[in-house]
């Protein structure tokens, strides 16, 4: 007798054979699969040789090449005697003898082949099995285990049968009541369904109600075929009829096992889809599909409970023109790494996502209040502005806030979110503005505004009027910073008040002759403004106040703000979308 290796690995296949003309395709086979090859080659079987490679080691499977039905059963009686857990058996045979088949299967064998035609395939099919089974026992033994029986004898069966199979996270209670005051957690569940005080169908619906994942066995030595569906509608995944017998009793656990671990594998599986379906692809944070999930599940919450949450929202300044100059592939660096940066300064409570192309949009938990929002913006402003995401080009964003206030739609938040973003992007970019307020003054000078698509309404005498109205601001400032005349000054401030009330008459006999349902309230609000415009200029013109209060006003109230806050909710009058480029 010659043995192959030394040193006998775990998933281990015996190869016994009287001949060495199928060895190499053996074991090409069996090493495929991922088991250790061991090969024994037998010219005298006796008790001796047989014990010897019995008490070698351990194997997952055991190939028996030409060896006549006495060393089958030899193998098979000395397990038995032992009370070894037997290997998976295979024969391999010319003879073509239907009893001698019959006799394999009888004694246990897990497969015949005809040696005349062997099948590679088969062979390998049934390697898979095995190696399926022992994975599922090797998970099995790290599961917790509660076996619930009224029979003393039941019990000891069972204990029995576990240590046979190398389990020992097994509690045993006789006692259904003692089960329930244990208030432990187990993964498996072995519970006879006749039993004194709580029986099985009890225990099923009582564990069932707080564990949806366990797998739930029935015992039972009446099978009146009625019951026993019952129970398996109640939640219980199995069950078993008694007086039990070894091999049945594994086989049925392996095989809820491997349905528990497909459900487990099918779980995660959908979870790394969903994982994925959730991610931008470029960037690998969560994408505008997922935001909106959780946005309208964060309004909901709120609105329930009026928890007040911040958004934040941040756009790549000048964007274009990296991919127009460098290339869509330096681009998508700058897309990455601008993410990080974003991602670097937030809590780890609060979650960015990419809202499309190159803006982003930040979540933010209700425990916020503005100044820590507004600290958390500047971070990521500052964080974004130190790095050097592209060499030959200085990175900024321009920074949106907005807060959830209890009268809000999640359109009408978003909204207000979006002009704060675009306010930022159209006076110099590079800032942050909150809640569409601007800012006209950084740094002790004046921002400039940039007429853009944003403020088109779609009504051309509006639009025209509002264009003019931004210019005016815009002439104001220079003529203020540049040390113009007192007279020239006043000069333009007078034509800006003169333009400002032609246009709110303007656009009042518009916005009547559309039957706009908030006219009345427009109309108070021009009135509000002008007078707030003429009182400032009055006191300005006899010296009491400085043009600074005259043009702050002017812009953030009468031009900036009322154009976004007040008109921006009649534009869709006009049958136009307002773009935001």
């Amino acid at each position: 007798m010659t043995i192959d290796a030394d040193r006998v690995e775990p998933m281990r296949v015996l190869h016994i054979e009287t001949d060495k003309v199928l060895s190499p395709v053996i074991r090409r086979i069996v090493e495929k699969n991922g088991f250790s090859y061991i090969k024994v080659h037998l010219e005298n079987i006796t008790d001796k040789a047989i014990d010897y490679i019995l008490q070698r080691d351990e194997y997952s499977a055991v190939i028996l090449d030409q060896c006549v039905l006495g060393l089958v059963e030899k193998l098979i009686n000395i397990m038995n005697t032992r009370g070894m857990i037997h290997p998976s058996i295979i024969t391999i045979s010319s003879q073509q003898d239907f009893n001698l088949k019959k006799r394999y299967f009888e004694l246990g064998v897990m497969a015949h082949f005809d040696r005349e035609n062997f099948a590679e395939h088969r062979l390998e099919q049934y390697l898979q099995t095995i190696k399926n089974e022992l994975e599922t026992v090797e998970f099995f033994k790290e599961f917790h285990v509660a076996v619930i029986d009224d029979s003393e004898l039941s019990l000891d069966t069972i204990r029995k049968f576990f240590i046979n199979a190398g389990t020992h996270n097994v509690d045993y209670y006789q006692e259904s009541a003692e089960f329930l005051n244990s208030k432990r957690r187990y993964d498996l569940f072995l519970i006879d369904l006749v039993m004194p005080v709580y029986d099985g169908e009890a225990l099923t619906s009582y564990i069932r109600k707080t564990d949806s994942e366990a797998i739930i066995i029935l015992m039972t030595a009446y099978n009146n075929g009625q019951i026993i569906p019952h129970c398996l509608s109640l939640g219980a995944n199995d069950f078993m009829t008694k007086p039990l017998e070894y091999n049945s009793f594994m086989l049925r656990i392996q095989s809820c096992i491997s349905r528990y671990k497909m459900q487990k594998e099918i779980i995660y599986k959908n979870n790394e889809l969903f994982e994925m379906a959730i991610r931008d692809n470029l960037t690998g944070i969560y994408n505008r599909t997922y935001f909106s999930q959780i946005y309208e599940e964060k309004l909901a919450a709120a609105k329930t409970g009026n928890q007040v949450f911040w958004l934040i929202m941040v756009d790549i300044d000048n964007f274009k023109n990296i991919n127009d100059e460098y290339g869509h592939l330096e681009g998508d660096k700058v897309l990455r790494n601008f993410a990080v940066a974003l991602s670097d300064s937030l809590p780890d409570k609060d979650t960015l996502y990419r809202w499309g192309g190159e803006e982003f949009i930040a979540l933010l938990q209700p425990s916020d209040d503005k100044k820590t929002v507004y600290q958390i913006a500047e971070k990521m402003r500052v964080n974004v502005k130190k790095n050097n995401f592209h060499h030959k080009w200085n990175i900024t964003g321009s920074f949106g806030m907005a807060k959830w206030h209890p009268a809000d739609t999640g359109e009408k938040l978003f909204r207000r979110l979006d002009n704060s973003l675009y306010l930022a992007k159209l006076t110099g970019k590079d800032k942050i503005v909150c809640e569409e307020y601007l800012n006209i003054m950084e740094n002790g000078r004046f921002i400039r505004i940039t007429w853009g698509s944003f403020f088109t309404s779609g009504n051309a005498i509006i639009d025209e009027d509002h264009q003019a109205m931004i210019n005016a601001a815009n002439n104001i400032i220079d003529s203020y910073e540049y040390r113009a005349e007192q007279m020239i000054i006043n000069k333009e401030l007078n034509n800006a008040y003169k333009h400002i009330m032609l246009h709110f008459n303007k656009e009042e006999d518009i916005i009547k002759n559309l039957n706009y349902e908030h006219y009345e309230e427009h109309t108070r609000e021009h009135r509000k403004l002008m007078a707030e415009l003429l009182r400032l200029y009055d006191s300005y013109s006899r010296e009491k106040s400085n043009a600074i209060d005259v043009i702050k006003f002017l812009v953030q109230d009468v031009i900036v703000g009322h154009i976004v806050q007040k008109d921006f909710d009649f534009y869709p009058l006009f049958g136009h979308e307002i773009l935001k480029q």
